[in-house]
């Protein structure tokens, strides 16, 4: 059997590409964070708090993103609830 390598990315350049492509298919840059969550049924999401879940999610994960700015965030659609975090990079100088 083929074992698969797991690949990673960090990110600030997922962030980066996904600046890339809205630029690309927009013509011009467009402020905004990067969206980070879990999607579930909508059936699941309105038998629990999907708001609490995004404020717990955020709360857990704060530490692990020092230079970003995390907001609990909810979108809900007809079949699916997507439930997580905007992340928006906080501008503290040079990264390197």
């Amino acid at each position: 059997m083929a074992t698969t390598k797991a690949r990673t990315i960090k990110l600030a350049d997922l962030a980066s590409a996904i600046d890339r492509a809205v630029e690309t298919s927009a013509g011009r840059r467009i402020a905004g964070g990067t969206i980070i969550g879990r999607q579930i049924a909508a059936s699941l999401a309105a038998k629990i708090n999907p708001e609490d879940l995004a404020r717990d999610i955020t709360k857990e994960l704060k530490a692990s993103f020092p230079d970003a700015r995390l907001t609990p965030k909810v979108i809900k659609g007809d079949d699916l609830t997507t439930i997580g975090f905007i992340m928006k990079p906080i501008k503290t100088g040079p990264i390197g």
